[in-house]
């Protein structure tokens, strides 16, 4: 047997690029492959990334129906969330219809989230015909049907999910103890301070940024507002401490290329006991089996693991605490300035809080009330990146311009509503049953044939066996079986892919009928609208200084399922 050629992942992306479109019948195919960061690098019996690829590309050789049109690599990332990029670049790709057909080494390279992946699984991927395979579990989804192998995927994401969990408990624990014991420091060294170059698991001044460190305590005590601090610095041409580290080579994260100081790092900085001399652990922790996959900052100091005098301190106790007074100070005014000004917020609230953001920058955008003009129930949301330079344009806009244009877009949602309604109880009462009917009686008769040529196959082979057929003719009559057997299995997908789409746009659990019933007899915008129907609002700002608004609703993929039903169905009853 020749022996085949090993190459690396990244060799096997470059020359995919290059490959011819695919033929008819064929699944235009991916490849996913994760390792985790603990064990990126290692090649350990096909866990590797090479090992995962090499993998899955024999199964694609050796499926016809399989064309494999991209593969997608992380390397270093976790599998107990969907956060990661080449995994997002996938299912963006899916969605525009790119891929077809995705498959993995097992299911853990897949997720380790049982929810997500079972929703993946269950519920996106079927909706949009998508072949799902993981080669080591043997699983096809194309060929399930309820059987007992197809109803172990749930038990199997769900024991991934409780191994993870397990190995998080597992290494929080010895870190902590690591941590007690005075053997281990943030792999994040705070800023203002180096690995100790002389003392193991210890920090000591940087020379470069520690006096920075020292000038910002001062500058707060000489009651310098953060925002300003924060200024100086840029305007000195100082390296924010993202940057600093991006520049050192410590992270190849380019969002810390671009990374500048601000009024919350200040802040951040400032309320460190770091600078004290103390070796500080669990302000910003993360565990997994606690349900916090993703860092946070922690305010209760009470669960901080604080080494005292561990290394040497950057400011004095008495500045430190003179900081925090000013804090706490502070914070106690803005309290009581919120407390005088409760009745006239309560008059002018902003409707799209954590829904509008600038169509350039990305940035959610803030609102201002109109503080000299009180009367005013009203204000404007503007791009707050404009003032940092991470935007090129001061975009602002009114509310009430914006809950115009909402509410008259939303009114025509409402206008569909009433039609659709109407079509849908026409075509329940008869129609839709005997299309769904047609369907069913459609999907019978290709699962009979699909099996008549898997039958065929096997036969054939068995025949080539006992020498009844010459390889030739063997080669000739497999080739016909496997060009009739995927062009049923097309079909039937297609068929399989309209009948549960009909089911889905006219039954009950249609989201966007469900929510957007409840305003059918509305006839003024309000609040609960905005919460209930609008996940976000992008503002853009052309050349000429106009502004165009794009609204994304929610439960728009159901929407747009009641759309191509009813129409399907209201044009085949005429």
């Amino acid at each position: 047997m020749a022996r085949r050629s090993r190459k690396t992942y990244q060799e096997i992306a470059a020359s995919e690029q290059k490959g011819s479109e695919p033929r008819a019948l064929e699944w235009p195919t991916a490849i996913y492959a994760r390792l985790s960061l603990e064990n990126s690098n290692k090649d350990d019996h096909g866990e590797s990334i090479e090992g995962q690829v090499e993998i899955c590309r024999d199964y694609v050789e050796e499926h016809s129906f399989l064309y494999l049109r991209d593969t997608y690599v992380d390397n270093g990332w976790t599998g107990t969330n969907t956060n990661r990029p080449a995994f997002q670049r996938l299912l963006n790709d899916i969605y525009s219809g790119k891929i077809k057909a995705l498959v993995i080494k097992d299911f853990s390279r897949f997720s380790r989230d049982y929810i997500e992946a079972g929703n993946l699984l269950e519920n996106i991927f079927p909706v949009l015909g998508v072949r799902f395979i993981s080669v080591a579990d043997r699983y096809d989804s194309f060929e399930t049907d309820g059987s007992a192998s197809s109803l172990l995927i749930p038990l199997k994401n769900l024991i991934n999910s409780y191994y993870s969990k397990d190995i998080s408990k597992k290494v929080a624990t010895s870190i902590q103890a690591r941590q007690l014991a005075a053997s281990y420091i943030p792999s994040t060294i705070p800023y203002g301070y180096i690995k100790s170059t002389t003392r193991e698991y210890r920090f000591e001044p940087d020379p470069e940024t520690a006096q920075n460190v020292t000038r910002i305590f001062q500058m707060r005590i000489d009651c310098v507002p953060l925002n300003r601090i924060a200024a100086t610095m840029e305007a000195e041409g100082i390296p924010s401490p993202g940057k600093l580290r991006y520049l050192r080579g410590q992270t190849k994260d380019k969002r810390y290329a671009t990374s500048r100081w601000s009024a919350q790092l200040v802040k951040q900085i400032l309320r460190n006991p770091t600078y004290l001399g103390h070796l500080v652990f669990g302000r910003m922790p993360t565990a997994l089996y606690l349900g916090k996959p993703d860092y946070h900052y922690e305010p209760d100091e009470s669960k901080w693991r604080v080494l005292e005098n561990m290394h040497e301190p950057l400011v004095s106790q008495e500045v430190f605490d003179r900081v925090k007074e000013m804090a706490v100070q502070g914070r106690t005014e803005w309290e009581e300035r919120l407390k005088r000004s409760e009745e006239q917020r309560g008059q002018n609230v902003p409707v799209f809080h954590n829904k509008i953001f600038c169509g350039e920058c990305g940035a959610h955008m803030r609102y201002q009330r109109l503080v000299k003009f009180p009367e005013r129930r009203t204000g404007s949301y503007s791009c707050p990146n404009y003032r940092y330079g991470r935007c090129s344009r001061p975009l602002t806009i009114t509310q009430d311009k914006v809950k115009a244009i909402v509410w008259q877009t939303v009114s025509d949602q409402l206008s569909i509503c009433c039609d659709y309604e109407t079509v849908v109880e026409r075509l329940n009462n008869g129609d839709t049953t005997a299309k769904m009917e047609g369907y069913r009686s459609e999907i019978q008769s290709l699962s009979i044939q699909l099996n008549n040529r898997r039958d065929k196959r096997e036969r054939l082979y068995e025949d080539f066996s006992d020498g009844i057929l010459s390889p030739e003719e063997y080669m000739a009559m497999k080739k016909k079986y496997d060009a009739e057997y995927q062009e049923i299995s097309a079909k039937l997908m297609d068929v399989q892919m309209r009948l549960m789409r009909l089911k889905k746009s006219l039954s009950g659990n249609n989201e966007w009928l469900v929510h957007i019933r409840q305003f059918v007899d509305a006839e003024k915008f309000s609040q609960e609208m905005v919460d209930a129907l609008v996940e976000a609002i992008k503002v853009y700002q052309d050349e000429d200084g106009g502004k165009r608004i794009e609204i994304i609703f929610k439960y728009a993929a159901d929407r747009e399922l009641l759309e191509e039903a009813c129409g399907e169905l209201a044009g085949g009853a005429e």
